[in-house]
């Protein structure tokens, strides 16, 4: 009897301890492959209105001749950081006469990614202006 309760108690401290594991420590609310999925999102919306908004660019396209890239770089409890790789190409005219296109151009930029926001934290490779 008294073994049997041994291992009734042995196997009651066991699952108590295995499912406190978890107590204290929290970690994202948001997955590594969402997060990517979020920061590739977020940075081709804002290369596509970086380019829309520049009054050089005649045409553009964003992620269309190579494949983006997001790699996952840490995961916390304050989030995922995410590393986007964007390809990008435009035609421009200048003011100064100048034009042309530029193409297999990229841009490298780190995000933070939570449940509730996706924000830049740093930039590797920006838009190139091939006015300036």
């Amino acid at each position: 009897m008294k073994s049997r309760i041994g291992s009734l108690l042995l196997l009651a401290l066991l699952v108590t301890f295995a499912g406190c594991a978890g107590i204290g420590s929290t970690g994202p609310d948001v997955t590594e492959e969402e997060a990517r999925e979020q920061a590739l999102s977020a940075e081709e919306t804002r290369v596509t209105q970086a380019l829309e908004n520049a009054s050089y660019v005649t045409s553009s396209s964003v992620g269309t001749y190579a494949e983006p890239n997001a790699t996952v770089v840490n995961s916390n409890s304050s989030g995922v950081e995410v590393r986007v790789k964007m390809p990008y190409s435009y035609e421009y005219s200048c003011e100064s006469g100048s034009s042309g296109a530029v193409d297999g151009l990229k841009t490298n930029v780190v995000y933070q990614v939570t449940d509730s926001t996706v924000s830049v934290t740093t930039i590797t490779e920006n838009i190139r202006n091939a006015c300036a």
